[in-house]
């Protein structure tokens, strides 16, 4: 009876243990499996490269989009978004055609061809973060190195304009032939301190100029305005005087003997002057 228990109990142990086995190298195969799936987001695009058999290597390059399941042994999966990245590079310097040394700080926007991923992958089999920062940088630093030099220093900062639609002409062809489009590149462009001095001397100079140019407009505005005011007065005056001889002129022409004995007569009161007042009665019959 004791040897069937124990019989029994070891069976039962086998049987438990087999069972412990099997979950547990279903658990490792779950673990170690190479089955996965990647989700490739809107606004971005996917690579599938095949690492094993005939097709193996970047030659053999899908894109994907959605949800891509894979197997992580034989298959790599590599996302590049395609919306718009903003990349805020370290300044650097350039120098111009006279020697003057100008520090650059560009940000830079752009976003990726999607149909050219694949071309992407395959010419520098790395991440788009690595790209940024070594073909993307040197791209725009010799664009700035290129056009400074036909540049002179006064030049670069007299014709800011015209010097940066060169960079970004030069920008959007070297980019745009490998997948990146340009979209946009703002630039602090900082002369070098003595430039800088220089440019602050002559501004203040010009300054100082146009202001004594205005003053000295609006002293001569002034005294036109005070000489034309003076001429008005004194011509007014000219003609009030002239007008009021030109009336004592005909006042006293008018005065005829015969006009002047008229208004005697009318002003008479009947009585004869005393002496010593005959003037004074001649003027006031005069008025």
């Amino acid at each position: 009876m004791e040897f069937q228990n124990d019989a029994g109990s070891i069976l039962l142990r086998k049987k438990v243990l087999r069972i412990v086995g099997i979950v547990v190298t279903l658990l490792v195969l779950w673990i170690v499996q190479p089955f996965t799936y990647e989700n490739i987001d809107a606004g971005n695009v996917g690579i599938k490269i095949n690492l094993y058999g005939t097709d193996r290597g970047v030659d053999n390059i899908t894109i994907v989009t959605g949800r891509v399941w894979y197997n992580t042994w034989t298959t790599k999966i590599i996302e590049f978004p395609t919306f718009t990245q903003s990349v805020d590079y370290e300044p650097f310097v350039v120098t111009t055609r006279d020697a003057a040394e100008f520090q650059v700080d560009p940000k830079l926007n752009y976003h990726i061809n999607p149909a050219m991923v694949p071309q992407i992958y395959r010419q520098y089999r790395k991440t788009l973060a690595e790209i940024e920062q070594q073909f993307m940088r040197n791209t725009i630093y010799d664009a700035y190195r290129i056009v400074a030099n036909s540049f002179t220093s006064d030049s670069v900062m007299s014709n800011r304009e015209k010097f940066e639609d060169r960079i970004q002409i030069l920008l959007t062809k070297n980019l745009g032939k490998d997948g990146f489009i340009y979209d946009q590149l703002t630039s602090a462009i900082s002369p070098p301190a003595s430039l800088r001095q220089m440019i602050d001397e002559k501004n203040a100079s010009i300054q100082a100029r146009l202001k004594a140019e205005n003053e000295a407009k609006q002293a001569i505005a002034e005294a036109t305005v005070s000489k034309a005011k003076a001429e008005g007065e004194a011509a007014a005056l000219l003609v009030r005087a002239r007008a009021e001889a030109e009336a004592n002129r005909l006042k006293q022409q008018s005065l005829t003997p015969l006009l002047v004995q008229q208004q005697v007569i009318q002003k008479w009161d009947g009585k004869l002057p005393q002496y010593g007042t005959v003037p004074q009665f001649f003027k006031n019959v005069a008025q």
